[in-house]
C-alpha cells in the first residue's frame, strides 16, 4: 500500500522509526508529503518525541506554532550540515566584545552597546560607561589606568568587570582592585556593584539565569591557589551567606575549592561553566599528573552546584574517563570543550575536540568526542561557610565535607590513589559519540592561528570551522567557512564491513573505536563556503560577500565565538588601532535584519535544489505567514530565483520593484541616527549599527 493512502495514525507510527533528517527528506519527495512539516499535529508529535530539549520546541510550547518551529529546526540543521548560512553581515565596530546567549555586547567610544542578534533586534541598548560607573562606583572618576570589560549577558542581565591596580597597605605591592557591575538592561537598573580584591581578572567568570547569578574566580590565599564561588540571589538582591559583608573579596572567600583539577582557567579549553535547569555545572579536563601516570588514563572532573549552594554533586576523573594515553600523544592547541543539553534526550553532555596521533600512525586526526555527564553516581556534599576573610583557612567542598556514605571526599580520593595500579581501559564508546574530522594524511593542513573558530554541532553530526585562507605574508584576510558532516550507513553498507578476529585483536582501544565509527557512518568530504571566484569571469556579488566576511582595512587578529545557530567573530584593524569589525553569520532562517538585502548572485551554495524547489511550490500556510511577518522574508523568499529572473525584461523589472520596496520599508533611522532616552541617565536606545553600516546579505529562507 502506498504511504499516501495510510491514515494519519499509521503514518505517525512510521515517523516514530525515522529521525528528523529522514522526515525532512521524505517531506521533499512530493507535494502531499509536504504536510509532514506543515501540519501542526504531526509537527507537535515530531518535536516532542525527536527534539524535546531544542530551543525551537520550547518556543513552540509557548507560541503553539509547531509547524513553523519544526521547519525552523530542520532548516537550521540543514544549513549547518551543508555549510550554507542564511545571513552574513557586519553588525558593528568596537574595541572589546562578548557574545553569549545570542546577544552581542561591545564597547565603542566609551559606550557599551547591547544587541540581541537571535531576536533580529532593530535597536541597541546603549550604556554610557562613565555615567554607569558614576552611579555604581562613585569614586571611579579619580582612578587612572583602569579597565572596563563585559563578562556575561543572559536573561537581560549584563555583568561587567571594572578593575585597576592599587598598593596593598600590608605588603606594599600592587594588587587588583575592582568592582563587579551587574545591571538589568531591560529595567535600566543596577542590581549590585560590590568591591573586591585579591583576584585574577583573566580568571573571572560570571554565569546567570533569571534567578541566580554565579561568580567564579581564581584567587590566592595563604593556603595557595583556590577557586572561589558565590551566588547572588536576584529576587532578594543579596549575596548568599554574606549578610554582613559589603565587599566581594570577603564574599568570595566563603566558598572555595582547592581541587587541583580546577586550577587551570582557560575557559572552553580546560574549563567550562554553564547553567542548566537552575544548577551550574563546572567541568575540567585537567587531571593530576600522578594519577595519570599511575593509571595511564585521563578523566573529567565535574561538579554540579544546586541553587543556592544547597548541595554539590561531584564526579572525579576516576568515574568520568576521557581518554587512554597509550593510544597516542595529543596536540593541545586544537582542544576545545563545550557543555550542552542534548536536543533529543535532554541529557547534559560535553563535546571535546582533540587532535591526536592515534597509535602506530604518523599523521594526526582531529576527532570530536561527546561524553554524557551522568550525575546519578556523583558524590554529594554540602558547602560550609568560611568566616576567615582572606579565605586561607576553613573547610572546602572536597576537603572535610562528608559524602552521603559518611566518608570524606579526601579519604575517598586517597583510597583511589592507593588502589589497584593496574592500567584501566576505556569503556566502549557509542559510534555516535566519536566523529573523526580532519585527517592530516588526506586533506589540506591548516595552521592553528589560521582557524579562529572551531565548533562542533552534535544535533547534525557536523564540525564547522572559520578558516583564513590568505597567504602567511599577505596583509589581507580571506575568511571562509569549512565543515564536514556524516550520515549513518544503511544495513547493507554496514554488512560490507568485516575484519578477521585476529586483525581486531591487534587493534588498540582507540583504533577499535574508529573501526566501529567508520563501519556505522559514512563521512562526507569537507566543503567550504563561499565558493572560489572564477578567475575567467569573477562575480561582483561574490567579491562583495568576501568583503563582508573579510572587511577591508581589518587584517589584524581574528577572534570568535559560536553557539548552536550562529558565529560572531572580530577582525582587528590594521595599523595598531584597537577597533575591531564584528561579523555575524547565522544558520537560523528566522534571524533576519531589517534593511539587509538579498544576495544579488546565486542564492544557494551547495544546498540541495530539491529542498528549495519544493519549498517554493508548497502551499502557503498560517505558519508560513507567521514566518514572513517575523523573519523579514519578503525580500528573501523569492531570492533564490533572482538570477533566473534577471534573464528576462519582466524579471528585471520585478527585481527593481523588489529592491525599491525594500528601500521604502527600511526604517528612517537608517538615514539619520536618533537616540531615545530612558529613565536611567546612563542608558539610551539607538538604532542598531548594522542599519547604518549596510554591509550584509540574506541568502534564502
Amino acid at each position: 500500500m502506498s504511504l499516501l493512502k495510510l491514515p494519519y495514525e499509521m503514518v505517525s507510527y512510521v515517523l516514530d522509526h525515522l529521525d528528523l533528517d529522514h522526515v525532512w527528506q521524505l517531506s521533499l519527495t512530493c507535494r502531499r508529503l509536504r504536510s509532514l512539516v506543515t501540519e501542526s499535529q504531526i509537527a507537535k508529535r515530531l518535536l516532542e518525541s525527536k527534539a524535546p530539549a531544542a530551543t525551537e520546541t520550547q518556543n513552540a510550547l509557548v507560541t503553539k506554532n509547531y509547524a513553523h518551529e519544526l521547519r525552523r529546526l530542520l532548516k537550521r540543521r540543514q544549513s549547518i550540515s551543508s555549510v550554507t548560512p542564511y545571513l552574513a553581515a557586519v553588525v558593528g565596530f568596537g574595541e572589546d566584545w562578548i557574545y553569549r546567549n545570542g546577544v552581542l555586547c561591545y564597547i565603542r567610544q566609551g559606550q557599551l552597546r547591547i544587541l540581541d542578534l537571535h531576536r533580529s533586534a532593530t535597536d541597541e541598548i546603549v550604556v554610557n560607561i562613565r555615567l554607569l560607573l558614576d552611579e555604581a562606583f562613585p569614586g571611579s572618576r579619580k582612578i587612572r589606568n583602569s579597565r572596563f570589560r563585559p563578562l556575561n549577558v543572559s536573561n537581560n542581565i549584563v555583568s561587567c568587570l571594572y578593575y585597576y591596580k592599587a598598593k596593598c597597605p600590608c605588603h606594599g605591592n600592587d594588587h587588583p582592585v575592582g568592582s563587579l557591575v551587574v545591571f538589568n538592561a531591560q529595567d535600566r537598573k543596577i542590581l549590585t556593584a560590590p568591591l573586591f580584591y585579591n583576584f585574577e581578572p583573566k580568571s573571572f567568570v560570571v554565569r546567570n539565569n533569571d534567578k541566580v547569578l554565579y561568580v567564579i574566580t581564581r584567587a590566592r590565599g595563604h593556603g595557595g591557589p583556590m577557586v572561589c564561588w558565590n551566588a547572588y540571589d536576584i529576587a532578594t538582591s543579596a549575596w548568599h551567606g554574606a549578610d554582613f559583608h559589603n565587599t566581594l573579596g570577603h564574599i568570595l572567600s566563603h566558598y572555595y575549592n582547592r581541587d587541583n583539577s580546577f586550577q587551570p582557567f582557560d575557559i572552553d579549553i580546560t574549563n567550562c561553566f554553564e547553567i542548566f535547569d537552575d544548577s551550574i555545572y563546572s567541568l575540567s579536563n585537567h587531571g593530576e599528573l600522578e594519577q595519570e601516570e599511575k593509571h595511564w588514563t585521563a578523566g573529567y572532573a565535574c561538579q554540579r552546584i544546586d541553587s543556592p549552594f544547597s548541595a554539590v554533586a561531584t564526579i572525579g576523573p576516576d568515574r568520568l574517563l576521557r581518554r587512554y594515553h597509550q593510544d597516542g600523544p595529543m596536540d593541545h592547541r586544537w582542544t576545545f570543550m563545550k557543555m550542552f543539553k542534548d536536543e533529543a534526550t535532554g541529557e547534559i553532555k560535553v563535546v571535546e575536540s582533540r587532535t591526536e596521533w592515534i597509535k602506530n600512525s604518523s599523521y594526526t586526526v582531529r576527532t570530536y568526542y561527546t561524553t554524557t555527564l551522568e550525575m546519578s553516581n556523583a558524590r554529594i556534599s554540602t558547602w560550609e561557610i568560611n568566616s576567615d576573610q582572606d579565605g586561607s583557612d576553613g573547610d572546602s567542598s572536597d576537603g572535610n565535607n562528608s559524602g552521603e556514605n559518611g566518608q570524606s571526599e579526601t579519604d575517598e580520593s586517597e583510597s583511589y590513589d592507593q588502589g589497584d595500579p593496574t592500567p584501566r581501559t576505556l569503556p566502549p564508546r557509542d559510534p555516535q559519540d566519536v566523529h573523526p574530522g580532519d585527517d592530516s594524511s588526506k586533506g589540506p593542513i591548516f595552521l592553528r592561528n589560521k582557524c579562529p573558530i572551531l565548533s562542533y554541532h552534535p544535533s547534525c553530526q557536523t564540525f564547522l570551522d572559520l578558516v583564513d585562507l590568505s597567504p602567511s605574508n599577505s596583509d589581507k584576510r580571506r575568511m571562509r567557512l569549512r565543515g564536514g558532516t556524516r550520515h549513518r550507513r544503511g544495513p547493507q553498507e554496514i554488512d560490507g564491513w568485516s575484519r578477521s578476529t585476529q586483525e581486531k585483536s591487534s587493534l588498540s582501544v582507540a583504533e577499535k573505536h574508529f573501526e566501529e565509527v567508520h563501519k556505522t557512518y559514512k563521512h562526507e568530504e569537507p566543503v567550504s563556503w563561499p565558493p572560489d571566484q572564477d578567475p575567467e569571469s569573477p562575480s561582483p556579488a561574490l567579491a562583495q560577500l568576501y568583503e563582508i566576511l573579510s572587511p577591508p582595512r581589518y587584517s589584524g587578529e581574528i577572534t570568535g565565538e559560536w553557539d548552536e545557530r550562529s558565529f560572531v567573530y572580530a577582525a582587528g584593524a590594521s595599523g595598531g588601532s584597537k577597533e575591531k569589525a564584528l561579523v555575524f553569520i547565522s544558520f537560523d532562517p528566522s534571524i533576519s535584519f531589517a534593511g539587509i538585502l538579498p544576495y544579488p548572485g546565486p542564492m544557494v551554495f551547495g544546498r540541495p535544489q530539491s529542498a528549495d524547489t519544493n519549498a517554493l511550490n508548497a502551499p502557503t500556510t498560517t505558519d508560513d505567514s507567521f514566518t514572513a511577518h517575523n523573519s523579514h522574508s519578503n525580500e528573501a523568499r523569492g531570492g533564490r530565483q533572482l538570477e533566473r529572473a534577471k534573464q528576462t525584461p519582466r524579471g528585471r523589472q520585478a527585481v527593481r520593484r523588489r529592491h525599491a520596496s525594500t528601500a521604502r520599508n527600511a526604517p528612517a533611522e537608517v538615514i539619520q541616527v536618533r537616540s531615545t532616552k530612558t529613565d536611567a541617565v546612563w542608558c539610551t536606545i539607538e538604532p542598531a549599527q548594522y542599519q547604518t553600516i549596510k554591509k550584509g546579505f540574506h541568502f534564502c529562507v
